[in-house]
């Protein structure tokens, strides 16, 4: 197994376009202010009543302001940079664009449940999505150490480096630092957080980390089969 000393910027590139790309939106709305929100944002009611279904895409890439996307964007490199080595470009292209789809249809359930149509933008969603594949890959890093703790017990093989990227190379130890009961408390205490401020899409939230775990146990399934 080749071990991985240096990371360029290709290993991440999706993750770096998907920041140009909501950068550029934002750059739009500021240009244009409620015309680009009116047109882009995520709205049951114009999605139900008008089939505007492209609501579902450009709402993920437009924020309502600086706060809002920077935030969004320190996520998004953060998780990106160790999830897109790990499960590959195209891979992590889909699990955000998913997530985010996803993220908007649990927005849509939610206002239609309650009645309450409002308007709704940010990569939140895709993002809570990368939190969840993050959440999977975790535990299954932890079943497979004790798996290989077992077996090490056992007589076997020595245990070895378990998290590695597309290419199979070992990932640095930016993984050790994060444990499934620490991503656990931060999502509850995110989510927690969202239930306790205004104009916070917390079904969004919700919406992507569900979609984010789903699609990473498939894809992970997936993989296992092929092997």
């Amino acid at each position: 197994m080749e071990e991985l000393r240096e990371t360029s910027w290709r290993a991440y590139q999706v993750t770096l376009a998907m920041m140009a790309v909501n950068i550029a939106g934002y750059i739009l709305c500021t240009q244009m202010g409620e015309v680009v929100y009116n047109m882009g944002s995520m709205n049951a009611e114009k999605v139900l009543v008008d089939r505007q279904y492209y609501r579902f895409l450009t709402s993920m890439f437009l924020h309502a302001d600086i706060e809002h996307i920077v935030g969004n964007m320190i996520y998004l490199i953060g998780l990106g940079q160790m999830l897109e080595q790990v499960i590959g470009h195209v891979r992590f292209a889909m699990l955000y664009l998913l997530s985010g789809l996803g993220a908007g249809a649990f927005s849509m359930m939610y206002a239609v449940l309650t009645g309450d149509f409002y308007d709704a933008v940010g990569a939140s969603g895709a993002i809570f999505g990368l939190i969840g594949a993050l959440f999977v890959l975790l535990a299954l890093r932890d079943m497979g150490r004790r798996a290989q703790r077992r077996t090490h017990e056992a007589g076997g093989m020595p245990p070895r480096t378990d998290i590695v990227d597309a290419q199979g190379r070992a990932m640095p130890d930016g993984y050790e630092s994060i444990s499934v009961g620490k991503l656990a408390f931060v999502v509850v205490y995110m989510i927690y957080s969202g239930t306790r401020a205004e104009r916070i899409d917390n079904a969004a939230h919700v919406g992507g980390l569900v979609c984010g775990l789903l699609i990473m146990a498939v894809m992970n399934l997936i993989k296992t089969r092929r092997i």
